[in-house]
């Protein structure tokens, strides 16, 4: 529970030690007893560590074990020991290298692209860590945006019960079971609250930072060595790089506020590595591969992961892996094999898995996914270029230079990197589809855009990972062309390479002013605005003393008052502003005042179990004709003889149930 006022950035770092050893140490220990390279190993972990964290938790509340550290080191040392015996099992497959992709020679040590690979992610973390430290001022702030409530609720409910079961994640909400929805996230944020003894709030804002500072960026670093080659510059350049839009990590961050989907898509770089790792059956990739029979089966084990974090990133993870195996698929076809059969098989093979696939998209292509979101084009033509060109989704301001270096990075790739060029018709289709769904999004549009709930935000994060790629592209190939021309060799290359992304990041400051200018309004609103100010927080949190630990309070969610369960730990009758959908919650909403002249009124409030309610607030942004149309019964209890005021705390009065009309 939250204590307003309470946690500052300093006594949140047990979270962030608990985030990272939660994402990272089940899952690469896991990767590396399969014996995968330590780099795939280590980017990969976090997806696997969701899997194992999600099913053991499942698990213990099957079986009613509290979740809890022992039962977490319990769940991680088994997972070890099923990765000794699946190893043991493919012992001869791990001896037996004569299919895997030889080393290339003169890559020399490993540590040089070690470094450089650590100091890429350190720059991004310094980048990231920057822009979120400057938008909320505490780890208690969080988005002032709709979703916020659901997800710090569940979280909350999960570290309060001892329950982070898949499973049991809808509870707070009222649902029985959970079957679909992707709570992988709150499992997770969950964890590390129940270890620290940190409030929910503050586990899951550092929960997000740890994701979008070190995950993502270091998923990326290892994505593009694997592209790109193992040079000492590449890690670096592509780990800075994906931190340079604001598209993704900041704007999925607080609009929304969709943080399963910023989950999903840090996991999504290192699972692409190993798609790409593996391709090399096809054609060569230019970076030294993980013996390919345990780099399949860690993919294997890492799509639980991702699955739970967001389905979103899974349909993204076969598009761009579909994208990218069948241009390896290509290469072949047009290479040197003399064998016709083996040059195209693959080629064909691919492309009908393709067109299988799309087909089976547009046939299965679930109908309220396709129907999410207002119809109709959200902006005019011109703007939606300007978006495009300029990285720069719905309000946020255009980085013409990011979309300068793409056009650059996609010839450099063409030329220079072509195991790579698969990021050039990813990043296009993914600009494509922007553009269709903020320009046009017409039924046939809506068929190809479903998979990202039609969404203009949830598409241009999901382009992020090939342009930032090609932004390093277009660092990378000019700093290995001058390092060879001068035969100087890997220390003239990291020389260039870091002069070239100073002289883009430098002058824009990385654009974290940008991203600072987008991010903090949604943590620091207007009161008109403001979903809890941090005074209405503390309100809630001394209303909340006077409702007995048993309580069910009514509050019109649109204006905040949903927030006591955080701050307060009382259960409220409407969790979240969209728990208004039965025939029973909405004619409370609508006549709870009424509760001590109409009998019904008074059995349905009985039943509910409802025995407080609270008055006052002001209206979100968009909830001022929700608030007065479904439920005006609450902000009426404050002149119903039926209820007895108990305190005020502005801008909220608490009243008790005092009589009710019964039959």
């Amino acid at each position: 529970m939250l204590t307003p006022g309470t946690t500052t950035w300093a006594e949140a770092l047990p979270a962030v030690t608990v985030s990272l050893l939660l994402l990272f140490v089940p899952g690469t220990a896991a990767a590396l007893i399969l014996c995968v390279r330590p780099g795939l190993a280590l980017s990969i972990g976090p997806a696997i560590s969701t899997g194992v964290v999600v099913v053991g938790a499942s698990a213990s509340a099957a079986i009613g074990v509290a979740w809890g550290l022992w039962p977490l080191a319990a769940t991680v040392l088994a997972s070890w020991a099923g990765a000794l015996l699946v190893r043991f099992g493919l012992r001869h497959a791990v001896r037996n290298r004569a299919t895997d992709p030889p080393t290339r020679a003169g890559e020399g040590s490993a540590w040089a692209p070690a470094l450089g690979i650590a100091a890429g992610v350190a720059v991004a973390a310094l980048v990231v860590g920057w822009v979120v430290l400057r938008s909320a001022d505490s780890p208690e702030e969080f988005p002032q945006h709709p979703d916020t409530i659901f997800h710090i609720g569940v979280t909350q409910w999960m570290a309060g019960h001892l329950d982070v079961s898949f499973q049991h994640a809808l509870e707070f909400t009222g649902h029985a079971v959970n079957t679909g929805y992707p709570s992988g996230l709150h499992s997770m944020a969950a964890t590390v609250a129940i270890t620290t003894g940190l409030p929910a709030v503050v586990s899951l804002e550092v929960f997000v930072l740890v994701l979008s500072a070190v995950v993502w960026p270091l998923g990326m670093a290892i994505l593009g060595r694997t592209l790109f080659g193992s040079h000492p510059a590449t890690g670096a350049v592509s780990a800075v790089s994906s931190v340079l839009f604001v598209a993704y990590p900041f704007m999925l961050m607080a609009f929304g506020t969709v943080l399963p989907n910023l989950f999903g898509q840090a996991l999504l770089p290192a699972v692409l590595a190993a798609v790409v790792t593996l391709t090399h059956v096809i054609a060569p990739v230019p970076s030294p591969a993980s013996p390919t029979a345990p780099t399949a089966l860690v993919l294997l084990l890492a799509l639980p992961g991702l699955t739970v974090a967001h389905p979103n990133a899974l349909i993204t993870a076969m598009l761009l892996a579909a994208i990218a195996t069948w241009v390896a698929a290509l290469r072949r076809a047009l290479g040197p094999e003399p064998s016709r059969r083996r040059r195209w098989g693959p080629l064909v093979v691919t492309t009908t898995a393709i067109l299988l696939g799309a087909a089976g998209s547009v046939i299965v292509r679930p109908a309220s996914m396709v129907g999410t979101g207002t119809a109709g084009p959200e902006m005019t033509v011109r703007r939606a270029v300007v978006d495009v060109v300029g990285f720069a989704p719905r309000v946020a301001v255009p980085a013409y230079v990011l979309g300068l270096l793409v056009i650059a990075g996609s010839a450099v790739v063409l030329w220079r990197f072509r195991s790579a060029a698969w990021l050039v018709p990813a990043a296009t289709l993914l600009a494509l589809l922007y553009f269709v769904n903020t320009a046009v999004d017409s039924p046939l549009a809506r068929v190809l855009t479903w998979p990202w709930y039609n969404n203009a935000i949830r598409i241009a994060a999901v382009g992020v990972l090939p342009a930032a790629l090609l932004v390093s592209a277009a660092i990378l190939g000019p700093s290995l062309w001058i390092a060879r021309r001068a035969h100087r060799g890997r220390a003239l290359e990291s020389l260039v390479a870091a002069i070239l992304l100073a002289l883009v990041i430098g002058p824009n400051q990385a654009f974290a002013d940008r991203d600072v200018r987008w991010l903090r309004p949604y943590f620091h609103p207007g009161i008109a605005r403001s979903w809890a100010s941090p005074q209405e927080l503390e309100s809630l949190h001394e209303l909340a003393l006077l409702v007995p630990p048993g309580g069910v309070v009514a509050a019109d969610p649109w204006k905040g008052g949903t927030y006591m369960y955080v701050v307060g730990d009382r259960r409220m009758y409407y969790p979240t502003e969209k728990s208004n959908t039965t025939p029973a919650s909405r004619l409370i909403g609508l006549r709870l005042d009424k509760v001590g002249t109409d009998p019904e009124m008074c059995r349905l409030v009985t039943d509910a179990g409802i025995t407080h309610a609270v008055t006052g607030g002001v209206p979100f942004l968009w909830g001022g004709s929700r608030s007065r149309t479904q439920y005006v019964g609450i902000e009426g209890v404050s002149t119903s003889p039926a209820w007895r005021k108990v305190a005020t705390r502005d801008p909220y009065s608490m009243y008790e149930l005092a009589a009710c009309a019964r039959h």
